[in-house]
């Protein structure tokens, strides 16, 4: 991805809403239900308008470099999910966001690479929306349609799952 530059908010915002809504998809419209096993971000390839495809590693080797290009970190921090050549303190990316976003340090999560930060408000949205999706009950984790709300929406905090109107 350096090759084209670093990604701008806008850009990953529209990755991240594009894979919840194919997830929501998938989760959520079609009978039988699909769920993909494997989500991690080298199974979503973008393309040059930044249009995000749910895939497998499988069908990206199959694209070819030249249709598509893989993100291989983290959307907001730019960061890999586990990284032992950090401080062990920030090895697990949930776990050292979970302490900064309680260190009301969320501002010093964003990638460094990117050009222009967030608002405040946009990146508690993606923040608050991103944990809650890792909550360790699984059953406040919001369904991949909620996901993709909560990403769009100018309404902060968002609400908890059950508790829409």
């Amino acid at each position: 991805m350096r090759q084209y530059g670093n990604l701008t908010w806008e850009a990953r915002m529209k990755v991240l809403i594009d894979t919840a809504k194919a997830l929501a998809y998938l989760h959520e419209a079609i009978e039988p239900k699909v769920v993909h096993r494997d989500i991690k971000s080298s199974n979503i390839v973008i393309d040059d308008e930044f249009n995000a495809k749910v895939s497998d590693f499988e069908l990206v080797k199959l694209l070819g470099a030249g249709k598509s290009r893989i993100a291989t970190r983290e959307t907001i921090t730019g960061r890999d999910p586990v990284d032992y050549a950090r401080p062990q303190s920030e090895v697990n990316l949930v776990d050292w966001l979970k302490t900064m976003v309680g260190n009301r340090c969320a501002k010093d999560v964003v990638d460094p690479n990117m050009d222009t930060r967030p608002s405040i408000r946009a990146l508690k949205r993606a923040l608050l929306t991103a944990l809650r999706c890792v909550d360790p009950d699984s059953e406040k984790r919001p369904k991949m349609g909620q996901v993709a709300q909560m990403l769009e929406s100018e309404k902060y905090p968002v609400p908890r799952r059950g508790s829409e109107a």
